[in-house]
C-alpha cells in the first residue's frame, strides 16, 4: 500500500526500509496516544477519572489461560514502570510525563 502511494515500482527492486525511510510505526503513534489521554484523565479535575485509570480487580477467580490484557497493564508495557504509585505520581506532573512519553515513543520497537 504504501508502494503504491509512493509510487515505488517491484521493478525497482526498493527494499521495505529504503522505501520506509524514516516513518514512524503506527504501534509507536498508537503509545503516545494512550500515554498523552492516560496522563489528560489523571490530571482531570474530577475525582471518579482520576481513580479509575489506574484501577485494577483484585478480586475472582482467575480464569484459565493468559490473563486479558488491562489499560494499566499496557500502560505499564508503555512506560516500563512496575509501580502504579510512580506512574500516578508521574502523571501528575505534566512536564515529565511529557518527557516520558517523548523518550519511550523515539526508541526502535
Amino acid at each position: 500500500m504504501l508502494r503504491m502511494a509512493l509510487n515505488v515500482d517491484w521493478k525497482q527492486r526498493q527494499t521495505n526500509q529504503e522505501v520506509d525511510g524514516n516513518l514512524s510505526r503506527a504501534t509507536m503513534k498508537i503509545q503516545e496516544r494512550r500515554m498523552r489521554l492516560a496522563g489528560d484523565i489523571h490530571r482531570h479535575p474530577e475525582p471518579v477519572a482520576n481513580r479509575m485509570l489506574l484501577w485494577e480487580p483484585i478480586h475472582g477467580v482467575r480464569s484459565r489461560g493468559r490473563p486479558a490484557m488491562t489499560y494499566v497493564d499496557s500502560l505499564r508495557a508503555d512506560t516500563g514502570l512496575n509501580d502504579t504509585g510512580e506512574m500516578g505520581g508521574l502523571m501528575a506532573d505534566r512536564v515529565l510525563w511529557r518527557q516520558r512519553i517523548n523518550t519511550r515513543t523515539l526508541k526502535p520497537p
